[in-house]
This record gives structure tokens, sequence and C-alpha cells, in this order.
């Protein structure tokens, strides 16, 4: 294999973009991601009326907005084949779909609902099941034959099971990630039990991939989510806004306005981003130089954001005012701590003053 770097300058591709929306029933999905792809396909193409292609999963419920997106190209994706035999939703028929939209050259294609792909008849899950099924059998059979009467625990060969499927998942993220047309998954949400009330309520069963501030859980591979070039979950107190954002980068944020809905203007500005054609290392570099003033203080920070400078980038770096105010805290806290006083903590908590030579030993 011949290895050859090249030089980015000559790097003139567009990049694609893979866009993640999940929530519960009544967020919008569904409608927000026809938005969305209509602006980015115009953008794309250069023309209004450019397709969008569209993987349904649910019924044919896509086409409840056939008169509203008539560029609407759609695939009636269902678990059984023409014959009537269950087929499923496994990783190698979404593989396919991405190659249909290929080689259709479909600018953007909405795959809706991805969950099928983890959840669904021929999901992982069901794979995983299925194999660990087999396994199972398998050692109670070699059980039989050398007379061994002991249980077989199905717990024990839950990780061979997932060893045999998880790589045709990961072929088929992969195949998302690579794709030379943008794709926009819609992934089922569900609520997070909670414990507590109110202001004090709070995420009952932390996870590896769950956020404590978000009440839902994406109904697909935790892993799917920070594949994904953006990803947010909708919620029922604002259908169609991007309330909880997984995944954003500064580019992005000032696109997904927590209380506006998503729309086109959504689509054609990622797209120009992928085109190269946006302001979005400007911006980004707008929101680096206020993170280095914060990290100088509140006081700083506010003399700064009073500026004829902080005036005009405003609206830029608006987006990550939560996290400007975590970082003048901590200038702040910091600031208050004496460079005599050894890791930040007064001497009486130590029974006695560090002298430095004397407590080396």
């Amino acid at each position: 294999m011949s290895i050859r770097f090249i030089p980015v300058t000559q790097i003139n591709d567009p990049l694609t973009i893979a866009l993640g929306l999940s929530g519960g029933s009544a967020t919008g999905k569904t409608y927000s991601a026809l938005l969305v792809a209509r602006g980015m396909a115009q953008e794309m193409v250069g023309k209004s009326g450019a397709p969008i292609g569209y993987v349904d999963t649910e019924n044919k419920r896509a086409l409840h907005y056939k008169e509203a997106f008539p560029e609407m190209m759609h695939f009636d994706f269902a678990a059984t084949n023409e014959a009537g035999e269950v087929v499923g939703f496994g990783p190698e028929r979404w593989i396919e779909v991405i190659d249909a939209a290929e080689a259709a050259e479909l600018p953007v294609l909405i795959m809706d609902s991805f969950s099928h792909a983890w959840e669904g008849v021929g999901g992982v899950l069901d794979l995983h099941a299925q194999v660990l099924d087999r396994l199972v059998r398998d050692k109670e059979a070699q059980n039989a034959r050398y007379n061994n009467t002991s249980p077989v625990d199905p717990a024990k060969y839950s990780q061979l099971a997932w060893a045999e499927v998880k790589p045709r998942y990961r072929r088929l993220i992969d195949r998302i990630v690579r794709a030379k047309t943008n794709i926009i998954i819609c992934t089922r949400a569900k609520p997070v039990m909670q414990a507590g009330f109110g202001a004090k309520a709070k995420n009952a069963r932390p996870t590896k991939t769950r956020r404590e501030d978000v009440p839902w859980d994406p109904a697909s591979d935790g892993d799917l989510m920070f594949e994904m070039t953006a990803m947010v979950i909708l919620d029922p107190s604002a259908p169609g806004c991007p309330v909880h954002q997984i995944k954003v980068a500064d580019q992005f944020k000032g696109l997904f306005d927590p209380r506006r809905p998503m729309g086109e203007y959504t689509g054609a500005a990622m797209a120009k981003w992928a085109r190269g054609q946006s302001e979005a290392q400007e911006q980004k570099a707008i929101m680096d130089g206020a993170r280095d003033k914060a990290r100088e203080g509140t006081e700083a920070f506010t003399a700064w954001w009073n500026s004829d400078d902080g005036k005009a980038v405003r609206p830029v770096v608006r987006p990550i005012m939560d996290e400007i105010q975590a970082l003048c805290r901590v200038a702040d806290e910091v600031a208050t701590i004496s460079d005599d006083v050894p890791f930040g903590r007064p001497d009486e908590d130590y029974g006695e003053t560090f002298t430095g030579e004397a407590d080396r030993g």
C-alpha cells in the first residue's frame, strides 16, 4: 500500500455532515429533520427543490409531509421483504441503503428511525439475544455430552455474544461517518427515571454516556452520539428546539439555540461550513478569545464585554455564556489563593506550616 500525505491546500472536497436528532414523541424530529435537510440540500446543490432522501422505518410516517416536501425521495424500510419474510433491520441492510443513496447522488439522507438498527427486529439487541441463546444452547449440549448437570449461566456468555455482534454494528457506524452524502439520523428517546423532585431532581441511574442534566436516553448505542458532527436531543416542552446539546462544536453553537426551532437556515449554515464557505473558523476564534478573557476573572471579562470589542462580538459569544461564567468563577477563586499556601489550602488544614527544606526529608 502506497501512503501519500496531501497538503491541505490541495484538498478542496466538501466535508460531509452527520447530524443526530433524538427525542421522545411529539418533539418534532421528523419535521425538523426535513426542514434541516431541505436547507442542507439546497445549499449543496445550489438550487431549490434539491432532492432529500428519506429512509422511513415507521410505516410511511414521513409521507404525512409529502405535500409540504415534494422533493422527498422516499424509501419504505420495512422489517419484511416483498415476499413477506422477516428480514429485520440488521446493520448490513442500513449499509445497503447508504450505498444506494450515494449511487443516486442524493445530497442528504434522513434515516428515521435509526433506533430500529439498535432495538428493532434484527437490530443489534435482537442479534445479541440470538447469538447469546446459541452460545448457551451449545454449552448446554456440550455439558450433556459429558454428563455435566451444572446449569449454564447466560451472563457468562454475554460478552462473547457482543464480540460477535458489535463489529457488524461498528462497520455500519464507520459507513455513516465515511458517507459521501450528508446524513441526518433520527432516534427515539426515552425519559430517564428521576430521583428527587423539582429543582433537586436528577437522573436516578447514571451511565458512562448519560449526563445528569439530560433527562432523556436515546434508543441507540451510547457511542453513536459522539460519532456525529453534531448531536442534540429535543424535548416535548419545546418541539423542534435543540434543548439538550450533547455534542455541538463551536462552529455550530450559534446555530443551535435551545429557544429557537431548527429550520432550513440550520441546514444551509451547516452545509456552508462543510463547503468551507462559512465564518465558522472566525467565530471559533472569537469564542476562544472570550474564553481567554474569562480566565482572567469576572472583572476583566466584564470590562472587555462592555468595551467596543466585546460589544461587537456579543452575538457570537452568547451561546457559550454558561462556560464563560464557569471560567470566570474558577479564575476568581484562584485569585484568592495566596502563593505562600501550598495546594491552595490554609496552613491550619495541615496542623503545621509547610516550610520547604525541613519537610523534604
